[in-house]
C-alpha cells in the first residue's frame, strides 16, 4: 500500500487569512483508519481565528475545517464500525493519548495530548489538515456515524456548534424538562443552543443586544426574550462573586457524547440554519463571518465545488512573485512576501521578526520632557505575560517587541516640572506608562481600568510612537506613572512586586480579604501565588495553599508559611475542606477545573481569578 495519498484543498499561508488552492498528502489508510470523500464542511468562527493566527499558535500552511461530513471510500483491515458507502462525520478531534483518565471516561476532548483536526501534529510527526479538502483519513474511533435520512449539508455544523452547546447543557443538568434557560447571543452557537434547549422541554429566554434578533427568535421558536441592554453583557474575571451560583465553561465533547448528540438531533430534527456556498466563495464567506453577516453558519459544498484548477484572481501555492532590487531580480513564492513601511533604495522591503521569542534590539527613547523621569534600569523582572506576548499567544503582539514591566532603577534626569523625584532617587515602573487622565477611573486612581491605557510595551503613546519595556538600559516615563522605591528595600528581589505584587494585593484589598482572622485559599504557587501567600499572612489571615502537586507542600508550609496544604487532585482532601474558605485567590493560568474550588467556599465566599493564560 502507498505511504500517502494525494489530497487537494484550500489553505491559508499567512496571517492575512487568505485561502487558496493547495496540494498536499494524506497518510494512506492504516488498519484502523477510515478514508472518506468530503461532501460538506462547515465554517466555524474558530477557523477565522486560526487562519489569521489570532490565537498565536497557527502553523502555515493551514487547511482549516472541523465540521466535516462525507461518504466512506476505503476502510482499514481492522475497522469494525464502518464500511464503504457509509455516511460519516468528523469534528474537532482526530486523536488522543487513549491512556489518561479523561480518555478512559470518554472525554477525549479534555485529553492533555489531544490532536485537533487541523493545525496539530500527529504522533508520527505529520501535521493535521482539516476539511476544506477533498478527502479525510481518520482513525475510526474519531469518526461519527451519520444518521440515515439526516441532511448532511445542514447538519455538518453540529459537529462543532452542536456538541459545544449540547455537552454543557447535559453536563450541568440543564437538559431537564420544565427548566428556564437563558441563551446569550444568537450566532452560530446560540441559535443551536436554543433548539437543543427547546427539544429538552425547557423554556428559553434569548438575551441579545439586538431587538431585531429578539423579534426574529420569537417568531421562529416561540421563546420569550430578555432585555436588549445598551452595552454588551460582561463578566470581568476580577469580580466573580459566588452566592450558590456557578459560572462554568465547556469545550465540545467526547466521541461518545458527540455520537449521542447527532442521534438526538436527528431524532428531534434539530438542524442549524445554514447558507451553502461554493469553495471559491470561501474568502468572501470569511469576510462576512468576521462582520457577523450570516444567519447563522456557512457550509462549503466541498463535494461539488472543490476544483483542481485555480480560481481566477487567486494565487495558488505554486504562484511566484518577482522581487526587483538594484542589480537583482528574484522569484519567490507569493505567500512568503511580507511588506512593511521601511523604505530602502526605492524598494518596499519585507521584514518580519519571528514569533519564537528571540530578543535583540536597538531603539531610541524620547528626550526627557517637562514631566518626565529618565532612569537607569538596574533590574527588570520576567513575568509570564512577557512570554505570552513575545510569542504572540494572545494574538495582538506587534513586532519588534521589547518586553518588561517590572522595572526598577535610579533616576538620572528629571524634567523641569517634575515635583516628586530628583536625580539619584530609586524608582520603579510597572505595567502602565500613561492613561487618558480624564475618565472616571483615572479620577479615582484606577488608571489600570482606564479605557485608553498605555502599557509599558506593545502599546502606542499619544504621539504615535510605540512603547518599549524594561529589558533595556534606560526608561523615560511621565512622573505620574513612576513609583517611589522605599529606602533599604532591595531593588533586585522587589522588582516583581510591580506586577505580581499589585496583581495580588489589589484584589485582596478590594474584595475585603485583607481582614485578620479570615481563611483564604491560594491556588498555585508560582510567580503570583507565592506573593499572595505572603500578603495574606501579613494581613493576619490563615492561608491554605492549593496545588495539583504534592511536591509543593514543603515549600508552601515551611518556606512560605502557609497554614495548610491541599492537593486539588485528591478528592478526599478537597471534600474534607468543603465550605471552609472565606475567599480564594486563583493564580493558575493553565486550564483547570473551577467547580472543585467553588466547593471549598463558604456561603457568599469569593473566588478571585488572576491567572492570564494563552489566548482562549
Amino acid at each position: 500500500m502507498a505511504q500517502s495519498v494525494k489530497a487537494f484543498g484550500w489553505a491559508a499561508r499567512d496571517s492575512s487569512g487568505v485561502l487558496s488552492p493547495f496540494d498536499f498528502s494524506r497518510r494512506s489508510t492504516a488498519d484502523r483508519d477510515v478514508q472518506f470523500k468530503v461532501l460538506y464542511c462547515g465554517i466555524c468562527h474558530s477557523d477565522l481565528h486560526g487562519i489569521k493566527n489570532e490565537w498565536g499558535f497557527t502553523n502555515y500552511p493551514m487547511v482549516p475545517g472541523h465540521e466535516i461530513v462525507g461518504v466512506v471510500t476505503e476502510v482499514g483491515s481492522k475497522v469494525q464500525k464502518f464500511r464503504v458507502g457509509d455516511k460519516v462525520g468528523v469534528g474537532c478531534v482526530v486523536n488522543s493519548c487513549r491512556k489518561c483518565d479523561q480518555c478512559a471516561n470518554n472525554l477525549e476532548n479534555y485529553c492533555p495530548k489531544l490532536i485537533f483536526t487541523y493545525n496539530t501534529v500527529l504522533p508520527d510527526g505529520t501535521v493535521t489538515y482539516g476539511g476544506y479538502s477533498d478527502i479525510m483519513v481518520v482513525d475510526e474511533d474519531f469518526v461519527i456515524r451519520w444518521p440515515e435520512n439526516f441532511p448532511m449539508d445542514k447538519g455538518a455544523p453540529l459537529l462543532c456548534a452542536g456538541i459545544t452547546t449540547y455537552s454543557p447543557l447535559k453536563y450541568y443538568g440543564l437538559d431537564k424538562p420544565g427548566l428556564h434557560i437563558g441563551v446569550v447571543g444568537l450566532g452560530g452557537l446560540g441559535h443551536v443552543a436554543v433548539k437543543f434547549a427547546k427539544a429538552f422541554g425547557s423554556k428559553v429566554t434569548v438575551i441579545s443586544t439586538s431587538v431585531a434578533i429578539v423579534k426574529l427568535v420569537e417568531a421562529a421558536w416561540e421563546v420569550d426574550h430578555g432585555g436588549a441592554p445598551e452595552k454588551p453583557l460582561e463578566l470581568p474575571v476580577f469580580s466573580i462573586i459566588m452566592l450558590r451560583k456557578t459560572v462554568a465553561g465547556s469545550m465540545i465533547g467526547g466521541q461518545k457524547e458527540t455520537q449521542e448528540m447527532i442521534d438526538f438531533a436527528a431524532k428531534h430534527n434539530i438542524l442549524p440554519d445554514v447558507e451553502i456556498i461554493s469553495m471559491d466563495y470561501v474568502n468572501t464567506a470569511i469576510e462576512r463571518l468576521e462582520k457577523a453577516d450570516v444567519k447563522y453558519r456557512f457550509v462549503i459544498d466541498v463535494g461539488k465545488t472543490l476544483k483542481k484548477a485555480e480560481t481566477p484572481g487567486v494565487l495558488g501555492n505554486k504562484s511566484k512573485v518577482l522581487i526587483t532590487t538594484p542589480g537583482e531580480t528574484r522569484s519567490i513564492p507569493w505567500f512568503k512576501v511580507v511588506l512593511d513601511d521601511r523604505i530602502s533604495e526605492g524598494l518596499r522591503v519585507g521584514r518580519q521578526r519571528p514569533v519564537w521569542g528571540s530578543l535583540s534590539f536597538r531603539l531610541l527613547r524620547r528626550p526627557t520632557l517637562d514631566r518626565d523621569i529618565q532612569f537607569k534600569v538596574l533590574y527588570c523582572g520576567i513575568c509570564h505575560s512577557d512570554l505570552h506576548a513575545v510569542k504572540n499567544h494572545w494574538g495582538f503582539s506587534t513586532y519588534p517587541m521589547l518586553p518588561g514591566h517590572e522595572v526598577v532603577g535610579v533616576v538620572t534626569e528629571v524634567g523641569s516640572k517634575v515635583q516628586k523625584f530628583r536625580v539619584g532617587n530609586k524608582v520603579g515602573v510597572g505595567c502602565l506608562v500613561d492613561s487618558c487622565r480624564k475618565c472616571e477611573q483615572c479620577a479615582n486612581n484606577l488608571e489600570n481600568y482606564c479605557p485608553q491605557p498605555v502599557f509599558i510595551y506593545n502599546s502606542v503613546l499619544p504621539d504615535g510612537t510605540s512603547t518599549y519595556g524594561g529589558y533595556s538600559d534606560i526608561m523615560v516615563v511621565d512622573e505620574d506613572f513612576v513609583i517611589s522605591w522605599p529606602e533599604n528595600f532591595p531593588l533586585d528581589k522587589g522588582a516583581p512586586l510591580l506586577c505580581a505584587g499589585i496583581t495580588t494585593y489589589s484584589p485582596l484589598r478590594y474584595y475585603g480579604l485583607d481582614k485578620p482572622g479570615l481563611h483564604i485559599g491560594v491556588v498555585g504557587l508560582g510567580g503570583l501565588g507565592h506573593v499572595a501567600v505572603k500578603f495574606i499572612k501579613a494581613f493576619g489571615s490563615k492561608v491554605t495553599a492549593i496545588s495539583t502537586s504534592v511536591g509543593k507542600k514543603n515549600e508552601a508550609l515551611e518556606s512560605l508559611g502557609a497554614d495548610a496544604f491541599l492537593v486539588s487532585r485528591e478528592a478526599a482532601e478537597m471534600q474534607a475542606a468543603a465550605g471552609t474558605l472565606d475567599g480564594i485567590i486563583d493564580t493558575v493560568s493553565a486550564h483547570h477545573a473551577i467547580d472543585p474550588l467553588l466547593s471549598l467556599l463558604k456561603s457568599q465566599g469569593k473566588l478571585i481569578i488572576l491567572g492570564a493564560g494563552e489566548a482562549s
